[in-house]
């Protein structure tokens, strides 16, 4: 009759232990999709407004297509990361441009479509931020016992941050 009831308490903290375990999983599983979400849909938004000040850029000198590489991207299956590089790369390239060309600083439309780029961008860094610290909390459950055991019954993988130059914690 003991050994039945230990055995029940054995069975039952396990039980407890793997719906803790899978409750952090899908936490910081959650976090990283919404996190995702926001930067997809902030992304897109940059790319719009790139394409808006391509369009300030060309008023200013339509023989040259600086953004041309970067108004394809549309077109091309690229993963957010690779988008956020690009976009990025197009960023600089408006901002050298911006103090080449001091029309472009004196442009009013120009500058609040720059400032919206800036807003954009604050949002994908907060978003990042968000989805790299739960990929570390996900990534440090999946290392310790028996929260590995766990995930891998649950099919959860260790995640890749955001930017490949972030550290696991």
């Amino acid at each position: 009759m003991i050994f039945l009831v230990i055995l029940l308490l054995i069975i039952s903290i396990l039980v407890l232990i793997y719906f803790i375990g899978l409750n952090k999983f899908k936490d910081y599983n959650m976090k990283m999709v919404k996190a995702e979400k926001i930067i997809n849909d902030n992304l897109k938004k940059k790319q719009d407004i790139i394409i808006d000040l391509n369009t300030n850029i060309k008023k200013l000198d339509n023989k040259k297509d600086y953004l041309k590489d970067y108004l394809e991207l549309k077109n091309k299956k690229l993963n957010n990361i690779e988008k956020d590089l690009k976009l990025e790369e197009a960023t600089k390239l408006i901002n050298d441009l911006k103090r080449d060309y001091s029309k472009l600083s004196k442009d009013n439309d120009f500058n609040k479509k720059l400032q919206v780029l800036r807003e954009i961008d604050e949002k994908l860094v907060s978003a990042k931020n968000i989805y790299n610290n739960s990929a570390i909390l996900n990534n440090r459950l999946m290392r310790i016992f028996p929260y590995n055991i766990i995930g891998k019954i649950s099919k959860y993988e260790t995640v890749t941050f955001y930017n490949k130059n972030e550290e696991d914690a």
